[in-house]
Order: structure tokens, then sequence, then C-alpha cells
């Protein structure tokens, strides 16, 4: 396991990139994101281990941060003063607009606590629509990795939406997910109509999109929120989840086990444990992030490729 030390800033997001192996990203905010700053900073690999190569400090809090899709140089963040700020590691200038984002495809969605998920095109710096059917904080959008214009948001107000970017400004469908708060989602990187969401109860929930109406299966475990889900970009059948309950689990729902399998519990850290990735290189590789300052990046072992016989 490695270890990167982030202080003053408690840590939000850590994400690989899509483009290089040995960079990832990571935002955070002093004071645990109450007041002050924060930063964006990058990390990359070289023989000896993970060196600071980029720092970009800012006036409030980053909290979430998505790698271009398309230049492997630019990174866009999400930030405590409403702001969506687009950083290009080739350029010394920084450009900035308005309201938190979460992920890039070809345009920006951000999700913010004003209750709007907004789509924006980077390019223009342009806000060029915006969906206002939640009724409390928007947490999380994220683009579906199948479905051209559609993506999800979840909400403080207990629902799951999908949408179509292309015909704002109401959702295609809706769920009240029964759990308080819903904190965060993500869609499997194998099955276009399975969507995973974690809330304040705790859980781990699998949604067929196709009929909301309940969940497929209930992942039980945590002892407090799980504030981020990640579906593994390399087996249809492991997610990892985050929690404040200081841990990461790893779970496999394809064990025909009801609700699935939990695989493993790491329990590194010494605070809220906020971000969680899957590296798209190295299989069964993830990093994550706390408040407790530090970054962890490791492959364990349930989950780690097995040795050709």
């Amino acid at each position: 396991m490695v270890t990167i030390f982030t202080a003053p800033y408690h840590g939000y997001q850590v994400l690989f990139s899509p483009f290089e192996r040995n960079k990832i990203a990571f935002t955070g905010a002093v004071n645990y994101g109450i007041s002050g700053n924060g930063a964006l900073l990058i990390y990359e690999r070289d023989e000896v281990g993970y060196k600071e190569f980029r720092r970009y400090p800012w006036k409030d809090g980053l909290f979430d941060v998505t790698w271009s899709e398309l230049n492997e140089a630019v990174l866009v963040t999400a930030s405590g003063d409403g702001s969506v700020v687009i950083y290009d590691q080739a350029q010394p200038h920084v450009s900035s607009v308005h309201w938190s984002t979460t992920r890039q495809e070809q345009l920006v969605i951000s999700a913010s606590w004003d209750g709007t998920v907004r789509l924006w095109d980077p390019n223009a710096q342009v806000c060029v629509a915006m969906f206002t059917e939640h009724a409390g904080l928007v947490y999380t959008a994220v683009w579906s990795p199948h479905i051209p214009h559609t993506f999800a948001s979840v909400s403080g107000d207990g629902t799951i939406r999908l949408w179509d970017s292309s015909a704002p400004p109401n959702s295609t469908a809706s769920v009240n997910a029964n759990c308080g708060e819903v904190l965060s989602c993500d869609w499997s990187k194998y099955n276009e109509y399975l969507l995973f969401t974690g809330g304040v109860d705790c859980a781990v929930k699998l949604w067929d999109i196709r009929q909301l109406g309940a969940p497929l299966h209930l992942l039980m475990g945590h002892g407090q929120a799980v504030r981020r889900v990640r579906a593994s970009p390399h087996d249809p059948n492991i997610i990892a989840s985050c929690s404040y309950d200081f841990t990461v689990r790893l779970w496999n729902i394809g064990t025909g086990q009801l609700g699935g399998g939990l695989l493993d519990i790491i329990a590194h850290h010494t605070e809220f444990t906020y971000g969680l990735d899957f590296s798209l290189h190295d299989p069964g590789m993830i990093a994550d992030c706390s408040w407790d300052q530090t970054i962890k990046l490791l492959t364990p072992v349930s989950i780690a490729p097995k040795p050709a016989v």
C-alpha cells in the first residue's frame, strides 16, 4: 500500500487519470471544508514513488474533480463557492464558471446544493441547460457510459432521477429511494441498465433503471452513511463503497447471495473516507482519500488479478 500525505488539505475526492497510468488528482479543503481555502493537487509516480506534480490553490474548498474525456491535460473541479473551475496543466491560467461539477463527457454536468443540475459547454464556458426538479441538495450527477445524453442524479430530497440532456428541463424517470438523503451514484460499466447508489441509511443499493420501483439488491454493512460508490471498470460484479465509518468495502454482486457478497473491509483511515476510485490501467488497484489528510493506493488481494496458471 502507498500512502500520500495531503496536509493541510482534508480529502474529498481522488481520481486516477484515464489517460496516464502514473497520475492521480486529489481535491480537498482546509478545516474539513467548513471554512477556508482548498486545492487541486496532481501527483505523478516515478521510480521512487508518487510526487506532487501540480498544485492549484483555490479560494474555497474543492469537493470533487473529473478528468476531461478528450484532453489529458484538462480537469474540472467543484468548489464550495459555487464555481466550476477548469484547469489546463499546459496553460498557466485558470478559467471559471459557476456551480459545481461531477463528471465530464463531451459536455459537463454539475450538481449543486442549490437543488439544480446544470449542463455546461466547457469550451464556450456557458450553461446550456438547467434541470430543476430536485427539491433538495443535489449531491451527485453522473453520465451514463452507455446511453447517449443520459445521466443520473441523487439528492437530499431522497430521490434518484434520470435525465435526457437533449430534452430539458424534466426528468425522464424518478424514484424515492426510501433512505433519507442519497449521496452518491455510479453506473455499471458493463450493464447499461444497472445503477448503484449510496446514502445516509448506510446501504448500497442496486437499481434497474427500466423498473425503478424498488432496488434489485441491498448491500448492508457500513456503520455510517455511504459517501461514495464506484463500479469496477474491469469486473462487472465488483463495486466499492466508502463511508463516514472510516472504511472502504468491496462487494461482489455476482455471488448469488441475497444482496451480494461482502469481499473485503479496508479500515486504514482515521477520519471520514470521502473519495474513491478504481484505476483504469491497473486491474484491482483502488485509491481513496480521507479527512485524515492521506491518500491510500492499494491492490486488495480480494480483487487482485489471479496469476496465470
